[in-house]
């Protein structure tokens, strides 16, 4: 039923919308950290099509990434529960940070991503 969407301008604004921004913004961010800052533009393609190439990580998932995604989302979190209703009272602050839900979760996981793999390096040319 997606005409519900945009029945309410409200709900698909401020639900929705940055909702689905808070989601999109930290994967955004790592992708960016890691194609500029940690690979430099470097992005060796046939090694992303080798069983055990350096783009494998842990069974196939960056824990890095998921970890920097995971912990990018958290702060979106209480201001999307405040505007979806679930939750009241909460302090303003928290829906003025799901106001920029999208550029927090982004700088977030950028800096995330980079401290992870600062800790634990990945190689990053063969």
């Amino acid at each position: 039923m997606p005409w519900k969407l945009v029945a309410d301008p409200a709900g698909y604004i401020f639900i929705w919308l940055i909702g689905y921004g808070a989601l999109l913004g930290p994967i955004a961010g790592i992708m960016i950290a890691d194609y500029y800052v940690f690979r430099r533009k470097f992005l060796d393609v046939e090694q992303l099509y080798k069983t055990n190439g350096i783009y494998t990580y842990t069974g196939g998932f960056s824990l890095a990434a998921l970890a920097a995604f995971l912990l990018a989302v958290l702060p979106n979190l209480p201001g999307f529960l405040v505007q979806t209703g679930v939750i009241s009272g909460a302090h303003p602050w928290l829906t003025g940070i799901y106001q920029q839900a999208w550029f927090v979760g982004f700088g977030l996981a950028f800096v995330l991503y980079l401290v992870f793999r600062k800790i634990s390096p990945v190689p990053t040319h063969r």
